[in-house]
């Protein structure tokens, strides 16, 4: 393999370690540089035998680093933390008064878009971008700020936004029974949420929170929240609601409670800002988001 300038390995093999490192994960590696886990494998085999160390213990689903593993990629994380700010810094200037912000399509579509026009309402000159990913957002950050379901508080600087409650939603033309129990609502056409975000509550660990871990019906699978929401919409199921989060859609008679049975959110919304500092058009819309949200 030969090195480039600055004495370092092909940019490639880096770029693969890199992704695996923080990802834990070949085949997630795989997924994100949009290549198969072999091409990333073999990235790295050609990494480790051009640096003459083994960066990786290699375990059934997953990898861990080694020691010397650990080392490049904490030098790694830091160069790329170095360039994000960087490239922060030329954004800005070439876009002064636009703010980025990220969330997931659910997010972005029933929560943060409806509230947009206030904001603009008040501050005409700013202009606000949506990175919309349903995944968890990498980091660095591209964004100034995202949106993100934790069930603990990000590491980044953050501020919590709202905190939820957990509850069955269908269709008004759903047949329902009168006061179903937990284990009726198990056997239910369940809307299951099989997203690559894992931080989204599954009906498995809202069962298991109400004190139920017998069998639950296998009902449908998707990997997006909006589209598990539509199919409820349309009465093909059972889908587990974020109540303040799709407000909306019970709002318009969309979407209704399927019974009265519900329990906390084990996680909270939380606005995440990125490396560096935000920029004045940045902070503002944070301000106001997080005075919007004391008043709601």
């Amino acid at each position: 393999m030969a090195l480039r300038h600055y004495n370092l390995p092909s940019l490639t093999t880096l770029a693969a370690f890199e992704a695996a490192a923080r990802l834990g994960s070949f085949k997630d590696a795989a997924r994100e540089l949009n290549v198969t886990p072999g091409a990333v494998s073999h990235q790295i085999k050609s990494l480790e035998q051009e640096l003459a160390v083994k960066l990786f213990q290699r375990g059934h689903r997953s990898v861990e680093l080694t020691s010397e593993g650990q080392i490049l990629f904490e030098a790694m994380t830091q160069g790329f933390n170095s360039m994000s700010q960087g490239v922060r810094a030329l954004r800005r200037k070439s876009n002064p008064d636009t703010v980025t912000i990220g969330a997931t399509t659910s997010v972005s579509s029933l929560w943060l878009t409806p509230r947009l026009g206030g904001f603009w309402r008040e501050h005409s000159s700013v202009a606000v971008s949506q990175l919309v990913e349903d995944r968890k957002f990498l980091r660095p950050l591209r964004p100034d700020l995202i949106i993100e379901y934790a069930t603990e508080p990000p590491k980044d600087r953050s501020e919590l936004l709202f905190e939820d409650v957990l509850v069955p939603l269908c269709a008004p033309s759903y047949p329902r029974s009168g006061a179903p129990d937990v284990e009726q609502i198990a056997q239910e056409r369940l809307i299951h949420l099989d997203a690559p975000d894992r931080n989204w509550t599954t009906w498995r660990s809202w069962f298991s929170a109400l004190g139920y871990d017998g069998p639950i019906r296998t009902g449908q699978e998707v990997n997006n929240y909006s589209i598990a929401l539509q199919l409820a919409q349309e009465g093909n199921g059972v889908v587990l609601g974020w109540n303040r989060l799709v407000a909306p859609l019970i709002e318009r008679g969309l979407l209704q409670p399927y019974c009265e049975i519900c329990s906390p959110a084990p996680g909270a919304f939380y606005l995440v800002q990125g490396q560096g500092e935000l920029s004045s058009p940045a902070r503002l819309f944070r301000d106001w988001l997080l005075e919007t949200m004391k008043k709601d």
